[in-house]
């Protein structure tokens, strides 16, 4: 799907998802937004398009503690070379209230960039 036809912005962070549902290997988070994500799995996976999966997802920049609980539903999946991408749209789940916590986190993140160069131009040498 199109980007400028997308309902929420997504963002690249990587994560470890958990799913027995889905495969016996964790996958790899590769983006999300507040309504859904983008998985990887290095292995064929034998994804139905009708079914409700229950994810856990594991953060790797440490903003997050604890694992989040999310119920998602693949809106599409694609397989290639022995390895699957999936696309879930999440749907009410255990920790829809920490995933919104978590995009705000990365939508004001994302906000700080500019701040960056501005530290850099503006910085005085320090000599310790």
């Amino acid at each position: 799907m199109c980007a400028k036809t997308r309902k929420f912005e997504r963002y690249d962070v990587l994560g470890r998802i958990e799913s027995e549902e889905l495969s016996s290997f964790p996958g790899t988070l590769i983006d999300i937004s507040l309504n859904g994500c983008k998985i990887h799995y290095s292995n064929p996976v034998a994804v139905s398009l009708e079914e409700e999966y229950t994810i856990k997802v594991k953060f790797t920049d440490q903003s997050l503690n604890k694992p989040i609980t999310l119920i998602c539903q693949p809106m599409w999946a694609k397989e290639d070379s022995g390895s699957t991408d999936i696309g879930m749209k999440f749907l009410h789940s255990p920790d829809t209230d920490t995933l919104q916590e978590y995009i705000k986190y990365l939508y004001k993140d994302s906000q700080n960039l500019g701040d960056i160069a501005h530290q850099i131009m503006d910085s005085e040498c320090q000599f310790i």
